[in-house]
């Protein structure tokens, strides 16, 4: 038994039960199972006055539960609004497990090992208007499986084994607004399924296996404002592919096989805000590949094998992007800084994964405005300080797998007048030269935790370390580390001469080997060969002879 605003509250030992607020209905108990162990759900313990039922398990207590209409009999929970039985196992939902239950809004049974549904499973749930099936083991589904549904506004299928939608499976879902069934291996979508959801806003297909959609499918859908269809095996697109979605605000199309973007494949969707086109197979965007995009706010170009640019594909949208994705091609700075010149809205740039040694200090001298900045998997070996001093209204640095070695004072008093910042991963040396100042930053500044993070690289000692375990008296003194390195420098250095003095000594050698036998081969033809008719008479009628020089034979009585 417990308290809660001043009335008992029947929960039981296993869960926890708490008051919370909810806009629609005001003061509301929740309960919560967490624990696991669970092999069946202690519905006679639980208060019917409960709007918010949790169910779930760490992954190494799991439950054992099924589901059926405990939560209609006796007496029906018509308070419940929100149900979650998750990571439970469980392999089915018994028919009219919901019966009665009027006021649930939301069902969230992922992570289990549902293998079927049916309409029967749903019935009586009148005013649902989220389910949530995700992450189960769901193959097939009949027709009309969710007629009962009538409210409903999103529902998940994702990460399950659906391989066939049926027609008239989504029949009575007239409000539908939210459909993700990405992770499935559908390989192929029906027009005629998408004929009873034709309000839909948003929806998800990723990694379906899909090569190419029927494009009917976008005329039964026109009021799509999200569609996302990324990791699929699509390699080309028409340029009409999505004329009747004009009212789409996010497109990504990342992770397929795309080798070209024509010229404007994307004239019809002026709203179009967010359009991800990475990892695919791009080498250029065409001239007018963006025509018409005056509203998008940000591009994922990454992971292609673009090299150039047409600067004239970046001129509709030079008013509006905000964000830009260069990273993972094969793009050189030039290339890049081009662009930049024409955007000077720009508040994000990633520039990751490059091979980028260093970058000028005027480089972002037109990006003013920039708050976000990834430089990050590129072999920058010195901290770019004259490039980030221009850099005023940058909040957000990852700087994560380059070469860096140190940071000196002023590098660390510029970074700290930025909020977020990734500096892991790089090649720090802890030694008293190196590191004293980073651990009195450390120590004594807001880049506490940033540093903290990060490990030593060298010396071998202290390799994995991070600088939170270290103290001055752990570093390796200044000498110790110069001279060793000295040492190896002029050790480097000595053997350079030693295998250049070999080696001219040895060109010496054969060179007056060669001028010795060249010599004295020349004396020894000039003694067989001072009669040179001696050659000529003994060569046969018809062949050929060679004569090398210098010789020049006379004819015989010339």
């Amino acid at each position: 038994m417990m308290i809660c605003d001043g009335a008992q509250t029947i929960c039981p030992s296993e869960c926890i039960c708490r008051g919370t607020f909810d806009l629609e209905v005001g003061n509301a108990l929740s309960v919560e199972c967490t624990r696991g162990d669970m092999r069946s759900i202690p519905v006679d313990f639980v208060d019917h006055k409960a709007q918010v039922v949790v169910i779930s398990a760490p992954k190494e207590r799991p439950n054992y539960l099924t589901i059926g209409p405990i939560f209609t009999q006796p007496i029906p929970f018509v308070n419940l609004r929100e149900l979650h039985i998750v990571n439970s196992n469980v392999p089915s939902i018994g028919q009219y497990s919901f019966w009665g239950l009027q006021n649930l809004k939301l069902i969230n049974l992922t992570y289990n090992n549902l293998t079927s549904i049916g309409a029967d499973n749903f019935r009586g749930l009148i005013n649902l208007t989220d389910l949530h099936l995700d992450h189960n083991n769901i193959e097939q589904m009949p027709s009309e499986t969710f007629r009962h549904l009538t409210a409903l506004r999103t529902l998940n299928l994702a990460h399950n084994q659906i391989s066939t939608l049926v027609p008239r499976l989504f029949r009575m879902l007239a409000k539908l607004l939210v459909l993700d069934l990405s992770y499935n291996p559908l390989a192929d979508l029906n027009p005629e399924v998408f004929k009873d959801i034709q309000h839909l806003r948003i929806f998800k297909c990723r990694r379906c296996l899909l090569r190419r959609i029927n494009t009917q499918i976008y005329h039964l859908v026109p009021h799509l404002e999200e569609l996302d269809l990324g990791e699929n095996q699509f390699k080309y697109l028409t340029s009409d592919e999505f004329i009747s979605l004009k009212k789409l605000k996010t497109l990504k199309l990342d992770g397929n096989q795309l080798s070209v973007i024509v010229d404007n494949m994307f004239g019809r969707n002026r709203e179009l805000q967010f359009l991800s086109l990475a990892r695919n197979r791009l080498a250029l965007l065409a001239p007018a590949a963006l025509t018409n995009l005056t509203g998008l706010v940000h591009l994922d170009i990454s992971h292609n094998k673009i090299d150039r640019f047409h600067l004239q594909t970046f001129a509709p949208v030079v008013d509006s992007l905000k964000t830009i994705n260069f990273s993972g091609n094969n793009l050189p700075l030039n290339e890049i800084a081009i662009v930049l010149q024409i955007l000077p809205d720009i508040h994000g740039i990633s520039m990751a994964n490059l091979s980028i040694e260093a970058i000028p200090q005027n480089f972002f001298i037109y990006n003013e405005h920039l708050v976000s900045l990834d430089i990050s998997w590129n072999k920058i070996s010195k901290f770019p300080l004259k490039l980030l001093t221009k850099t005023k209204f940058l909040q957000r640095l990852d700087m994560s797998k380059n070469k860096l070695h140190t940071l000196d004072e002023e590098d660390l008093q510029r970074l700290e007048a930025i909020a977020h910042l990734n500096l892991k991963k790089n090649l720090w040396r802890c030694d008293q030269c190196s590191s004293t100042t980073m651990l009195v930053f450390m120590a004594t500044t807001v880049l506490n935790t940033t540093i903290r993070q990060l490990k030593c690289h060298t010396p071998l000692r202290l390799n994995g370390v991070t600088f939170g375990e270290l103290t001055y008296e752990n570093l390796e003194p200044c000498s110790t580390t110069h001279e060793a390195q000295m040492s190896v420098i002029a050790g480097l250095m000595l053997l350079c001469v030693a295998v250049l003095a070999v080696v001219t000594t040895a060109l010496c050698c054969s060179r007056r080997r060669a001028a010795h036998y060249y010599t004295n081969e020349e004396k020894r033809r000039e003694h067989e060969h001072d009669h040179p008719e001696e050659l000529l008479g003994r060569t046969e009628i018809g062949s050929v002879a060679t004569i090398h020089a210098p010789y020049h034979l006379v004819a015989k009585g010339s």
